[in-house]
């Protein structure tokens, strides 16, 4: 099991949202690659990055910001947030980007097919999920579709990584949506990473124990920034 520290990036800062509200903005550090390095000591091996503007404009925005950590740390990155053609794609893994991750056009089934024929397990896609319908956009708009038919669509193209965030628990530090996790898990050929709602060393423990063979790891975010736990401390407890 995988732990991913997040860095969500907006204007060039570490900042945090409450269920992707950019009006609960709150910058945690104005240095994201120093950021990764601390995450790196803990003892992370793979980073997760979103650009946050970019998820909402639909352009690559925090560029810069990027590159720094992908020069700042060894540990394997993941990023999101604007990725809207195959270009975006090259251009992110030729920054050193170990995965990149597909949300507003990984429901656009030409293009995810594409992006897989040409990039394989370097795609992700993210399954944003609030009441169980998908939604894109940096979680403005309506990708009118269910969970299942998103997991249906992913199966048949061969997604081998998806990450699953129910919106509703992002940043509220209440737990994750166990239950809607176990039904992803069941019907999805997928690996699966679980994002939001991770709020003490509990929950990573709880995540520890699931047995189902295609959970991949989990993503932390707002626990770490407000110091519920330390990271070295959760991946002493997953080691």
């Amino acid at each position: 099991m995988n732990l991913y520290p997040a860095i969500d990036l907006y204007q060039g800062k570490v900042v945090r949202l409450t269920q992707g509200d950019y009006n609960s903005c709150v910058v945690y550090s104005k240095d994201p690659g120093a950021m990764a390095k601390v995450w790196e000591q803990e003892g992370a091996q793979w980073i997760h990055v979103v650009d946050l503007e970019g998820a909402k404009t639909g352009s690559l925005t925090n560029e810069a910001s990027l590159k720094a950590i992908c020069q700042s740390v060894k540990a394997k990155i993941q990023f999101g947030g604007g990725v809207r053609s195959l270009k975006d794609i090259e251009t992110i893994l030729g920054m050193g980007v170990s995965r990149v991750i597909l949300g507003t056009k990984a429901l656009d089934k030409t293009f995810l097919e594409g992006a897989l024929l040409k990039f394989g397990d370097k795609i992700a896609v993210g399954l944003d999920v609030r009441r169980d319908q998908v939604k894109t956009a940096g979680w403005m708009c309506d990708g009118n579709m269910t969970i299942r038919e998103a997991l249906t669509l992913f199966d048949q193209l061969g997604v081998s990584t998806l990450i699953y965030t129910d919106i509703e628990k992002d940043g509220v530090l209440a737990g994750p949506n166990w239950e809607k996790l176990a039904v992803v898990l069941a019907n999805t050929q997928s690996r699966v990473i679980l994002s939001g709602g991770i709020s003490q060393i509990s929950d990573i423990e709880k995540c520890r124990d699931i047995r189902a063979p295609n959970f991949e790891g989990v993503i932390i975010g707002k626990a770490l920034y407000d110091k519920r736990f330390q990271l070295s401390e959760a991946v002493r407890l997953t080691a």
